[in-house]
């Protein structure tokens, strides 16, 4: 659901191609996780080329297509795989503040909170893919999860 909300309120279209936010799923262990554009602390993206990346007022990262050469070097950087990729990056943009993606979720598991600042260093140095990476981080973040199923506490509680 976030992903149609994505992309239908960006392109007018339904593409999980056209999302910012993309889901890790994990068949094996049942669990699903969305992951967008974080702002994290080190913002490794923003060492762009073409300088074509800069933060905005509510710490979103902005993309100035005028500048944007397409070199995809940004959604490589991205430690966790966050960054979609379609004739130019889609960073979260959070919705001028009132996330699509937050509004439609079913499960309410999608929460938008300002001043939280996130730091992704110890996904820094991962390799692969950006769908790797996605997987990578979604089995690390969920691993308290299964952890908390395995003991019989629910995710809600």
């Amino acid at each position: 659901m976030c992903e149609v909300a994505c992309s239908a309120g960006h392109f007018g279209a339904v593409s999980p191609a056209l999302a910012r936010i993309r889901v890790a799923k994990m068949d094996e262990t049942g669990i699903d996780l969305a992951i967008a554009c974080f702002s994290c602390k080190e913002k490794p993206c923003l060492e762009c080329p073409t300088e074509a990346l800069s933060v905005g007022d509510r710490g979103e990262i902005v993309l100035d297509s005028d500048y944007c050469d397409a070199c995809g070097l940004c959604a490589e950087a991205c430690p966790v795989g966050a960054v979609g990729f379609y004739e130019e990056p889609l960073f979260c943009d959070l919705c001028d503040g009132d996330p699509n993606c937050v509004k439609v979720c079913p499960s309410e598991a999608l929460t938008y909170e300002t001043g939280k600042e996130v730091s992704l260093a110890p996904f820094l140095e991962v390799g692969g893919t950006p769908s790797q990476r996605r997987v990578h981080f979604a089995g690390v973040m969920a691993e308290p999860l299964r952890k908390g199923w395995a003991e019989g506490r629910r995710v809600d509680s």
